[in-house]
């Protein structure tokens, strides 16, 4: 089936497991956000400990992306700190990789990461996005749709040339709950995920989402009145 509308959970309640599903990368730890069973495309949260390494030429036949969380991996003698991005395309060749002192990276799928040895034959640059460093990016306003309110801005990371799907960093200033939170509901005709860096996301019916929070909306699914009293930075796709 595909992936069920989720909102939300916090990643803090997830138990951690062993390896990555498909048999790739078993000597990290991972928690499952969501999965769909029928593709096995998944977004997760992949812990890399201190010293890990990987010095053998291999590819994902997935699409790998990710956002770093918390510590650095370098990647082809690339470091990639903290929130620094990435969307490696199945067959990308990790010639070598490791993390000194560990990272945590939230990480997604198109398909289940099963693992190819030395060259692939797969690879589509034109997907590539190798490394974007958000630190250096200014927020920009204007890409934000006018019916939200001011003060929000985005970064943006990545547009799918074949299909448009993007990928940015959103974030709000505070003190953007309104009285009885009495903006109304609202929805969108194609599937919203996002996953909250810092800050608090307050829904009126449901809750608080906190650092760690994360959602998988369906399309067409009414969701909200919503709103911030602290701010927030959130990676959204």
């Amino acid at each position: 089936m595909a992936r069920p509308h989720i909102m939300f959970v916090q990643a803090q309640m997830i138990p951690w497991a062993r390896g990555l599903y498909g048999g790739a990368r078993p000597d990290v730890e991972t928690k499952m956000l969501s999965r769909d069973d029928a593709d096995g495309s998944s977004s997760c949260i992949v812990r890399y400990g201190a010293g890990w390494e990987r010095s053998t030429s291999e590819h994902l036949l997935a699409h790998e992306e990710f956002l770093v969380l918390d510590g650095a991996i370098e990647i082809n003698g690339r470091s990639y700190a903290k929130h620094s991005y990435g969307f490696l395309p199945a067959g990308y060749v990790r010639e070598r990789a490791r993390s000194p002192r560990g990272a945590v990276l939230f990480t997604t799928f198109n398909a289940e990461p099963r693992a190819g040895a030395g060259r692939s034959a797969g690879f589509d640059p034109k997907l590539l996005v190798e490394y974007v460093d958000p630190l250096t990016m200014e927020w920009d306003p204007g890409l934000v749709d006018p019916q939200l309110a001011k003060g929000v801005a985005i970064k943006p990371l990545r547009t799918d040339p074949y299909t448009l799907e993007t990928s940015f960093l959103y974030c709000s200033p505070p003190h953007r709950v309104p009285p009885g939170m009495a903006k109304p509901q609202w929805t969108h005709p194609m599937i919203e995920e996002l996953y909250v860096i810092e800050g608090d996301y307050v829904w009126a019916d449901v809750g608080r989402m906190q650092r760690g929070g994360y959602c998988w909306w369906r399309e067409n699914v009414y969701h909200g009145p919503s709103g911030t009293d602290t701010g927030y930075n959130l990676f959204v796709r």
